[in-house]
């Protein structure tokens, strides 16, 4: 297997101080430029799986690319940023908020229904659905899920997967496939659509390469929390 983690695209709070988040926002022009981009290297990679965060920013870091490229859409409900979907800033913010449901993320994606698979997890009443912030330690437990959710699927196939995920999340993901043996604290600050590329086989994982933007001109990589 291979497998491309990719950051969404810069979101509206990537462009905002702390205090003026929200809880789920869309890309900002400098998003939708950058997702272009990437939409146009998308199209000279082979790959078979197509996996996406159910947050609004990362399914439309993909919009582009599967407008102009109809294809299949797995949305996996636990690949989401660190901490859910939460209203507010700093420690004390633990409210959560609603997320999009499954015909809203259907509606949202604007593609043939046929093309777009749901994680059952994902209900009418959305994806997060008011749950409160998720903790650290439940941050962690999930990035070990979806590793091994990953190695199920896919660990046996030669196929190649992209999965449209969140900087904290993916930072949490290569913690636990690289543990004891990549210290992601010094890795700095995954771009926008920043593509980090893994391969796996029999048991063991390989990195190819991290956080690459060799994609965007350099005016639309600059660093972004």
């Amino acid at each position: 297997m291979h497998l491309y983690l990719i950051r969404h695209a810069e979101s509206e709070n990537n462009a905002k101080p702390a205090y003026q988040r929200v809880e789920d926002p869309g890309l900002t022009p400098v998003g939708h430029l950058q997702s272009q981009h990437l939409a146009t290297w998308l199209e000279t990679l082979k790959f078979d799986v197509l996996i996406t965060s159910p947050f609004r920013r990362a399914l439309q870091t993909i919009k582009h690319f599967i407008d102009a490229s109809p294809r299949q859409i797995d949305v996996w409900h636990d690949v989401f940023e660190r901490g859910g979907c939460f209203r507010g800033h700093g420690p004390q913010a633990t409210q959560g908020g609603e997320g999009l449901g499954r015909n809203e993320i259907g509606s949202f994606l604007q593609c043939d229904p046929s093309l777009v698979t749901i994680d059952e997890t994902i209900s009418e009443n959305g994806w997060w659905y008011r749950k409160a912030r998720e903790t650290d330690s439940e941050a962690k437990r999930r990035a070990k899920v979806v590793r091994q959710r990953v190695v199920d699927t896919f660990g046996q196939t030669q196929q190649s997967v992209v999965v449209v995920s969140h900087a904290d999340f993916i930072e949490l993901l290569l913690a636990e496939i690289f543990a004891g043996v990549l210290d992601t604290s010094s890795v700095g600050l995954l771009r926008n659509t920043g593509i980090t590329r893994l391969n796996f086989s029999g048991d063991q994982w390989e990195l190819d390469w991290l956080n690459s933007v060799s994609h965007l001109p350099a005016k639309l990589s600059v660093p972004r929390a």
